[in-house]
């Protein structure tokens, strides 16, 4: 039905307003309002007032989840990134590990194989090396048969690993070298003439070995050509003291004559 307000806040029916106008004589007081329609209105806005306050409510409690939701989703990402950027980081490390562990295990491999090869080859340059002293110039004779037979020995010691007997085989090759580098002096007891006689022997390089008596008398040098010692002309005898003396470290180096022979 459709109401019409007038002044002092009355609803009248519209379809009423015909009989209403029409009748003058009828007072106010006469006029039947209902306000019962405007009491439920009035309760139904404040309902949907309230639910609205209490839905609004709830929005806002929602949004503040939501909010700390987001919060606490950004701190997971947060660490979730590192995360990734440390086992990245770890990814890597592992893969040069895993490379490593295989390269350590080729050269076992290899280490295996050459550890079969390496004695064969130490006999081999032993052999040399026994060979080579056997027909150099006599000197220092004993010493160095001595460091041969070392050698020799730690080849059937068990209780020396591969290692350290390659390593004497290589110290006694790295001697042999040196002995080629320097002039030396050093006594010793040569047979002369049938007689036992106390010499001063001198070593240059590997060019000359020559003796001389400790009175100075006799002076010879190793002849390579006949494997044996020859006496040499007294000129020799001062050029070859003076060369004992530059070797003992008593005099300063200087040229001297000496018999040498000439490549070959």
């Amino acid at each position: 039905m459709i109401y019409h307000r007038f002044k002092q806040g009355i609803l009248v029916p519209l379809l009423m307003l015909p009989v209403l106008l029409g009748i003058g004589s009828v007072s106010a007081q006469d006029t039947v309002v209902d306000t019962s329609i405007l009491d439920r209105a009035n309760a139904a806005a404040g309902e949907a007032i309230a639910a609205a306050a209490e839905a609004q409510r709830r929005i806002n409690q929602l949004s503040d989840q939501a909010d700390e939701l987001i919060q606490e989703y950004s701190e997971v990402a947060k660490i979730v990134d590192g995360l990734e950027v440390y086992n990245a980081g770890y990814r890597r490390t592992i893969a040069e590990q895993e490379k490593r562990i295989a390269e350590y295990n080729q050269s076992i491999e290899d280490a295996a194989a050459l550890q079969r090869q390496v004695p064969p080859l130490m006999e081999r340059m032993m052999v040399a090396l026994e060979q080579f002293v056997e027909l150099d110039m006599p000197f220092l004779v004993d010493e160095r048969q001595a460091r041969l037979d070392l050698i020799r020995d730690t080849f059937s010691d068990s209780s020396v690993n591969v290692a350290e007997k390659f390593r004497l085989v290589l110290a006694a090759y790295q001697q042999e070298i040196n002995y080629g580098r320097v002039m030396q002096h050093y006594t010793d007891t040569l047979e002369l003439g049938g007689v036992e006689r106390d010499v001063d022997i001198l070593r240059v390089g590997r060019i000359a070995l020559l003796y001389q008596t400790s009175d100075q008398t006799q002076t010879g040098v190793w002849d390579k050509n006949s494997n044996q010692w020859v006496t040499l002309e007294d000129s020799y005898r001062r050029p070859v003291a003076n060369a004992i003396r530059m070797a003992q470290d008593l005099a300063s180096m200087e040229i001297l004559e000496l018999p040498i022979h000439a490549p070959e």
